[in-house]
């Protein structure tokens, strides 16, 4: 029976078994990472291990959930261009939200096998809190441009699905080749904003 941690090792060892699961996911993948794998690199047993996740797949999840956020955080605090109208301001936040996608190995080579194996391995309910997460940052992404002056004239709901379609092309990137795909998404992310923001 794994042995009583303090707050303090708590802590510690959740954070490295993310840092830990981060670097060996980007490099072997979901399927091919093994709970062993994770335990040997954070210097834990397996029993400590579950004490924290209930399987590697929910660690994954925590790790994508954390770069979701610091995603997020960033589009949040994008600072609007006044010299720009609402569809290139819009255009630019999406395309810097891909930019940064780019920066985590992780997502940029995350695919849609990989994510559909997530999905299966995964509570229902746990997916579905997942997407209830991107309806709050849906409200607070339009809340943000309305600050900014910028008026989204469809539906939060629409504007979710819109986000969560580019997300889904993503996943194809590698069908797609690299060129292929960034000019895909330059042309997506465009139609996008004009179709939220409607020449506004």
């Amino acid at each position: 029976m794994p042995k009583a941690f303090s707050d303090h090792e708590k802590e510690a060892i959740r954070r490295q078994l993310r840092e830990q699961g981060q670097r060996l996911f980007e490099i072997h993948g979901l399927k091919k990472t093994s709970v062993d794998d994770l335990t040997q690199a954070a210097g834990i047993s397996k029993g400590a291990f579950y004490l924290f996740y209930p399987s590697k797949e929910e660690l994954l999840l925590d790790i994508l959930e954390q770069i979701e956020a610091e995603m997020q955080a960033s589009i949040l605090h994008y600072v609007v261009r006044n010299d720009a109208n609402a569809r290139q301001n819009v255009r630019a936040m999406l395309s810097n939200f891909l930019v940064m996608r780019d920066d985590y190995p992780l997502l940029k080579n995350f695919s849609q096998d990989d994510f559909m194996y997530l999905v299966r391995k995964l509570p229902a309910e746990r997916v579905q809190a997942h997407s209830n997460q991107d309806q709050v940052f849906i409200a607070s992404f339009t809340q943000k441009l309305a600050q900014e002056g910028i008026t989204i004239r469809t539906p939060p709901r629409v504007v979710t699905n819109l986000i969560k379609s580019l997300f889904f092309v993503g996943l194809h990137r590698h069908e797609l080749g690299d060129d292929a795909y960034q000019e895909s998404m330059a042309i997506l992310v465009d139609l996008v904003a004009g179709y939220v923001t409607e020449g506004a």
